[in-house]
């Protein structure tokens, strides 16, 4: 034969058996017969399919921007770039699903971010390894290992989206500080990475905990001012402005992210690390849904640690170790506020370590006191294994938007998989390392994602909702001796069938006001069930009723429970319709009165405490409102109370009470200050006591009334 022939036969085979065999494993994950009919059944899907939904819908028949959704998060509405899956993402879709439909989308998409995740590791690691085998195995690994096939069962497209952005991003790196950092591989890296950002923001950290590895090598090399202008400047003029539609988003919904208490439960569980593949065709049992066991695999992971410190006491120098630094910064990173195993550990109290730790909460509380409430470190905090990773919670714009970092072990699995491919090429013979494949292969098949029947079987309530010819939104709860509300993208999904507005949205991240209507809402729910209906709220949706909910005492009349479809669908469980009254008790406010407020009585409401907080809706915004109050302090003598207001953070006035006498008090409202939707009202008071030794409550001043006035435009003959 030809040696040119020859030549290029070896070099389309070296390209065709592994991705032969990549898409061999990929159909066993992922079937292709279900690309029209079934879509996957994750949780995050669902936000890609009413994304789908509400795009088209948005730009083809309401000739609307769809990066606003007034359904969700009623009735201040809501902005969606803060969506993982945002506008760039999206618009990728949007042709495919205009093409073969929604689901036929979801799957293409999905086995394309797969297959480009696979194709950047086995790029990298036969370019340390000069092994087809061992990068075929360590691709197949990294694009199904390290939680990204795990979560895709309950997450979505993102997370695959960050991966395969992250192993070309970190081949265009490689390759760059090969060619003794040239502009026109830096700029190919910045694309890369920018392309990933737009895609996702988690390839903001994720990418930039890899450029700090490489910017360390070119700042050696005095290449750091090239490294930035065409590396991270084109990088950030290509996503920067997708980054800056979700930070507009955030901030205009001033959206919050996750808790401290859920972000100290979301670090990287360790104990899964190095556990055999619970999504194995063979394995018995499949984890919960809605906890993914994250493992980086027993024989991948395993042996790439063992061939790793093999070659290290060999003394061979592996060329990947700039990988394998980012590896060791992800794991870090990975670990999140506190340490791990299957829950966060306990430890012994260590008084300076607590110092440490007090000092990093009391810079939080200063910089971000919304995320870090308390003035110092809570009790329950003290005898946590915490991390020094608190202080990028405490400093680092947006960190807590991150969500879950246990994401960060997908850098981990990147440096270890090709790092440990590299090591075995250089200590082992030919057939140990085929054989050595194989079992990362064999460990690497997944059994088929769950799927759900496409179209959505539609529940009976919803059509019940969209039938009912009578207007007014719904609030979407979940039972409990007082509802609450529920967050989930099964409630934005439903708002495609009734619409109808709804005050649920996405989890986890909410608006600052649900937060506080989450604390307050046994007055919302049992106390003032009048406010919702006044405010255009007809029906309670309950999800999940519990039997005995008649028990319970709610200020609502049932118009209907409604079993589940006959066939699979995100809605699998009876669902009970309440209306919502509209008309209540004698009225004192018009406001939503939430923390810091003691009972209403026949005359009126005390304030509880030296802080109290309400809500009031605006229906149009931008007009000017009276503040009325009819008030009067608990006094103690010799010491006048005293009265602040804030609106939306802006003073309206105080007022005095030095004769401890009854006040009626009137201010104005700019209209600057008033925005659409929701807006917060604080009181503030000087100090307060109890009354006498048979009620021990902190009173501070008692309202007979608390009433906001909107001033209408005259209009015009």
């Amino acid at each position: 034969m030809d040696p040119r022939l020859r030549a290029l036969t070896r070099r389309i085979g070296g390209w065709l058996i592994p991705l032969w065999v990549w898409f061999l494993w990929l159909h066993q994950a992922w079937p292709a017969r279900v690309f029209f009919t079934r879509a996957p059944a994750g949780e995050d899907t669902l936000e890609v399919m009413w994304a789908l939904a509400w795009y088209r819908r948005a730009l083809l028949e309401l000739h609307t921007s769809p990066l606003f959704h007034p359904f969700a998060f009623a009735p201040q509405g809501w902005h969606v770039a803060k969506l993982h899956h945002g506008p760039f993402l999206i618009a990728l879709m949007l042709p495919g699903a205009l093409l073969g439909g929604d689901a036929f989308a979801v799957h293409f998409f999905g086995w394309l971010v797969y297959s480009l995740a696979f194709l950047g590791v086995f790029r990298l690691t036969y370019h340390f390894s000069r092994d087809r085998g061992l990068a075929t195995a360590a691709g197949v690994a990294y694009a199904l290992f390290h939680g990204s096939y795990a979560a895709m069962r309950i997450y979505g497209d993102h997370l695959p989206v960050a991966a395969a952005s992250l192993a070309w991003m970190a081949w265009a790196l490689e390759r760059a500080r090969a060619m003794g950092w040239s502009p026109r591989a830096l700029r190919r890296a910045g694309i890369l990475w920018g392309l990933g950002i737009a895609g996702t923001p988690y390839l903001v950290l994720l990418g930039g905990a890899l450029a700090l590895v490489y910017m360390w090598g070119a700042w050696r090399r005095k290449r750091l001012g090239r490294f930035l202008l065409y590396g991270i400047g084109v990088a950030a003029a290509m996503g920067g402005p997708w980054l800056g539609l979700w930070v507009h988003a955030i901030r205009q919904d001033q959206m919050l992210g996750q808790t401290l208490e859920t972000a100290r439960g979301n670090g990287y569980p360790w104990a899964d690390a190095l556990t055999w593949n619970p999504y194995h065709p063979g394995s018995g049992h499949l984890p919960r849904t809605d906890r993914p066991i994250l493992t980086l695999g027993l024989v991948p992971a395993g042996s790439s640690l063992i061939g790793l410190g093999w070659s290290a006491i060999a003394g061979r120098r592996l060329r990947s170790r700039r990988l394998l630094r980012a590896a060791a910064l992800g794991a870090l990173l990975a670990t999140g506020i506190a340490l791990r195993a299957d829950a966060p550990l306990s430890i012994p109290e260590i008084p300076a370590i607590q110092r440490v730790y007090e000092g990093i909460w009391r810079i939080g509380h200063v910089r971000k006191p919304e995320l870090f409430r308390e003035p110092s470190l809570p009790g329950e905090w003290a005898h946590q294994a915490l991390t020094p990773l608190l202080l990028l919670w405490a400093v680092v714009p947006f960190y807590e938007a991150a969500g879950t970092v246990w994401r960060f072990i997908a850098l981990t699995a990147l440096g270890l998989f090709v790092g440990g491919a590299e090591a075995w090429s250089r200590i082992a013979p030919r057939g140990f390392r085929w054989g050595l494949a194989a079992l990362w292969l064999g460990e690497a098949l997944m059994r088929p994602i769950p799927t759900l029947p496409w179209p959505y079987a539609v529940h009976p309530a919803f059509e019940w909702l969209r039938r009912n010819p009578e207007p007014g939104a719904v609030i979407d709860v979940f039972a409990d001796h007082t509802p609450g509300l529920h967050l989930s993208r099964v409630t934005v999904m439903a708002t495609e069938y009734h619409r109808r507005p709804t005050l649920s949205g996405f989890p986890p991240f909410h608006p600052r006001w649900i937060e506080a209507l989450q604390r307050g809402r046994g007055l919302l729910f049992r106390h003032r069930p009048d406010w919702l209906g006044r405010h255009g709220f007809r029906f309670l949706v309950v999800h999940h009723p519990p039997p005995d909910w008649w028990k319970w005492g709610w200020p609502f009349s049932l118009e209907g429970c409604f079993e589940p479809p006959s066939v699979p669908s995100p809605w699998d469980y009876p669902i009970c319709i309440f209306r919502i009254p509209d008309r209540g008790e004698p009225e004192i406010t018009n406001l939503l009165l939430l923390s810091g407020w003691s009972g209403p009585e026949a005359w009126g409401i005390w304030a509880e405490g030296t802080e109290a907080e309400a809500l009031v809706l605006a229906e149009a915004g931008g007009g000017p409102a009276t503040l009325e109050l009819e008030a009067f302090p608990l006094c103690r003598a010799g010491e006048p109370q005293r009265l602040e207001v804030l609106f939306n953070g802006r003073r309206l006035g105080e007022e005095s009470f030095p004769d401890c006498g009854e006040r009626r008090i009137r201010w104005e409202i700019p209209a600057g200050a008033i925005r659409r939707g929701v807006n917060e009202v604080r009181f503030r008071f000087a100090y307060a006591v109890s009354p006498h030794a048979g009620d021990l409550r902190p009173l501070a001043v008692g309202f007979r009334r608390i009433w906001i006035f909107e001033k209408r435009a005259p209009s015009r003959p």
